[in-house]
């Protein structure tokens, strides 16, 4: 039995005992050298997670690194960082106390639920790349960015956690005894050729991040360890519209960036990769099989249109071909065709609801507002109830309604959208909201400004 298994069974029986002021509850998670609790104070009666490690076997500065790089990531005061309350040791084990997050970790929810949507990816993504940044501005690089270091709580607020492997800037991936540091699904090149490391392998590890929540597995997902670390050093990075081919195609070049071999082609921080993907999202985005399928449609309403009038011409003038090749006793009047009836004539008869929000989703980003009005009025009443599909067409009826100076009017499909849409669109929607609701209070005829003038982007209607 080795050492850390030892160890490791004493921890077993740690429930109910007192370690560095903090009386252990109930065990949280387990890793390969670590085991968290929950945790209270004894004397603040503050809640807390206690992270217990054991020391890598052949480190005699373990305790020393540990110690020092606790101590700094205990100064970082950023609103997605974890708080650490304490470290220090307590015979054979060190121990980290945290601040207890009520959630799960990102790794436990992408297996409950599956890929993420992509609002709600760039949502979490966002915020654990500002605490990245965060932490290197104070020279800190994390090493172990991962989905379960990545704690979800209410209404999707992230926190990072486990700088337990963090280390300074300019510093290498491996341990003294040239051991790997990190988790092989999530790192960069020079980490596992253990080069010096700076906050562009966090940036490559939060891509590896943001490629998961999309498309469902690890860009580079193998069947060995082995196979994993030689995909990240040499394999290209994969396709992510291939893994998800709903997805913007602009997000392509974002990933390849970031998941550059070299530190050099890749975004310099965490948040210039985040602006990218957002803008990148932001591309007006159209379903290809649906669009070919009412490109199809409007041909054959053509092609009908076509036959219709030649049927007619033939009922007009007989079918006796040689009668036909005769010069007429008198020129027959000249009938004008009818106009072929306008797109939107043709569009608005479908009864689909996810092709009429489609259309109006289209026109509300080229600023058609009038012309979006009665495709989203009727992608509400025909998408079904309780669909993705009818919250978001209900938010864009609202948001039309907006933009055309209706704003007491857009005010009902807008609080309804907050409701039917999921929770996480919420800091979405609301700012919707407060506009109409100023609007109605200044009793504007129009609505104010929105975000577009300037040059700013306005956000994109719901697809």
């Amino acid at each position: 039995m080795s050492a850390l298994q030892l160890v490791q069974m004493k921890l077993d029986r740690r429930i109910g005992t007192q370690l560095g002021g903090y009386r252990i509850v109930e065990p949280l998670g387990e890793g390969a050298t670590s085991v968290v609790y929950r945790a209270e104070h004894v004397r603040l009666g503050r809640q807390a997670a206690l992270k217990l490690l054991t020391p890598a076997l052949g480190e005699a500065d373990f305790r020393e690194r540990f110690l020092r790089e606790s101590q700094l990531a205990a100064s970082l005061d950023h609103p997605s960082i974890v708080p650490i309350y304490d470290a220090g040791e307590e015979g054979e084990v060190l121990y980290i106390a945290m601040a207890c997050v009520d959630g799960v970790d990102l790794k436990t929810l992408l297996a409950s639920e599956g890929r993420l949507p992509l609002r709600r990816t760039l949502r979490i993504v966002g915020q654990v790349g500002s605490a990245l940044d965060a932490a290197h501005a104070r020279g800190l690089v994390h090493r172990d960015v991962k989905p379960a270091n990545v704690l979800v709580g209410d209404d999707d607020r992230a926190f990072l956690s486990d700088f337990g492997v963090a280390k300074r800037l300019g510093t290498n991936g491996t341990t003294r005894t040239g051991s790997f540091v990190g988790t092989t699904e999530y790192c960069a090149p020079e980490q596992i050729e253990g080069r010096p490391v700076d906050g562009r392998a966090d940036v490559y590890a939060l891509a590896c991040v943001l490629y998961e929540c999309l498309a469902g597995t690890p860009p580079f997902h193998r069947p060995s360890e082995l196979a994993v670390l030689n995909a990240h050093l040499h394999a290209p990075p994969p396709k992510l519209t291939k893994a998800a081919p709903e997805l913007p195609a602009a997000l392509e070049p974002v990933i390849s960036k970031a998941l550059s071999k070299s530190p050099l082609d890749r975004y310099p921080t965490c948040g210039e990769l985040v602006a990218a993907a957002r803008a990148a999202a932001a591309e007006p985005r159209i379903h290809r099989r649906r669009l070919a399928v009412s490109l199809s449609i409007l041909l054959l309403c053509a092609l009908a249109g076509a036959a219709v009038a030649l049927t007619v011409r033939s009922l007009a003038f007989g079918g006796d071909h040689h009668a036909a090749a005769r010069p007429p006793a008198s020129p027959p009047p000249r009938v004008q065709p009818a106009p072929a009836p306008p797109l939107d004539a043709i569009m608005i008869k479908s009864r689909d609801g996810r092709t009429l929000n489609d259309v109006a989703f289209n026109l509300l980003k080229a600023r058609q507002w009038k012309r979006a009005l009665p495709f989203a009025r009727k992608a509400v009443r025909r998408a079904k109830s309780g669909t993705l599909t009818r919250a978001y067409a209900t938010f864009n009826l609202g948001y039309a309604l907006y933009e055309l100076g209706r704003c007491r009017e857009s005010l009902v499909p807008l609080r309804r959208a907050l409701k039917l849409e999921p929770k996480w669109e919420g800091p979405y929607i609301r700012p919707w909201i407060n506009r109409a609701k100023e609007c109605v209070r200044r009793g504007a005829i129009v609505p104010a400004p929105s975000p577009s003038s300037g040059g700013q982007r306005v956000p994109s209607p719901a697809p």
